[in-house]
């Protein structure tokens, strides 16, 4: 009868122990599981940021990389626009707008494929949204978020605004907010260059694929389309600071978006050609 029941007890111990390894497997299995979860989340992110970073990159360096100021000035291109628009007070602080789609075969920035904006009042509520001008017809600088990716991976889409610095609205003809005397070589023997203006390049890198909410809904919100204008992209001037932006409304529907801005001085370059006298 002892026997039987000392044998009892043991079978009752063994299984109290088993369970406690059990319940130890399972907190570590958990812990493992959490812990791979982070790191895959921490490496998502990285890898996302990382794209984002380089796309909105990548228009920037397309306009520093053009070989003259004859060329990133040319009248048909986005940045000779934004400069000559600056001759006429009713469109100078407009920003123009177009998608950065280097697989198509238009020209980068051309005018045939900008959008020109104009950015509310400095009185208006921060949720105003920019308008179109009235002037211009075009719609197509705003970028579609289904399909107006960056490269074949269709998981990009740039969103790009290039707007003229002018800060003084009573004096805003190209050239008159920069520093006297940016001429450094002035009265030399030979000019070396000089600085007749400078731009302002808003570049957002969109991931419309993690949207919360419908594209078409966001589309229409944020960036805009054929029948409405979304925000403005570049709110870094006085009277616009505290205006929301397309990078902030994608943000509020759960799109990760990367922004850089780049300001550009507009410079005229003398290169002497044949060897002094």
């Amino acid at each position: 009868m002892r026997k039987n029941q000392l044998q009892h007890h043991e079978r009752g111990a063994t299984l109290v122990v088993v369970l406690i390894m059990l319940l130890v497997i399972t907190i570590v299995g958990v812990l493992a599981i959490r812990t791979a979860m982070t790191s895959l989340n921490v490496a998502t992110n990285s890898q996302i940021g990382q794209l984002l970073l380089q796309t909105s990159d990548a228009p920037t360096n397309f306009f520093l990389n053009q070989t003259s100021y004859k060329n990133i000035t040319s009248i048909m291109g986005v940045v000779g626009k934004a400069v000559n628009d600056q001759t006429d007070p009713l469109r100078q602080g407009r920003e123009y707008v177009f998608c950065y789609r280097p697989t198509s075969a238009l020209q980068t920035g051309s005018i045939l494929d900008v959008t020109v904006l104009i950015p509310p009042l400095a009185t208006a509520g921060n949720d105003t949204k920019a308008t179109v001008d009235t002037t211009e017809t075009n719609r197509s600088g705003f970028c579609d978020l289904e399909k107006d990716f960056g490269s074949s991976r269709e998981a990009v889409v740039t969103q790009v605004a290039v707007k003229y610095i002018a800060e003084s609205n009573a004096d805003a003809t190209p050239g008159s907010d920069l520093d006297r005397g940016t001429d450094a070589s002035k009265d030399s023997n030979v000019q070396q260059g000089k600085v007749e203006g400078r731009i302002r390049i808003t570049s957002t890198a969109i991931l419309p694929n993690y949207s919360r909410e419908n594209l078409s809904t966001v589309q229409a919100d944020c960036i805009g389309n054929a029948s409405v204008a979304g925000y403005i992209n570049d709110n870094t001037e006085a009277g616009l600071r505290t205006k929301r932006t397309v990078a902030q409304c994608l943000t509020d529907y759960g799109i990760p978006v990367n922004t850089q801005i780049q300001e550009i001085d507009l410079k005229t370059r003398y290169v002497q050609v044949n060897a002094p006298i």
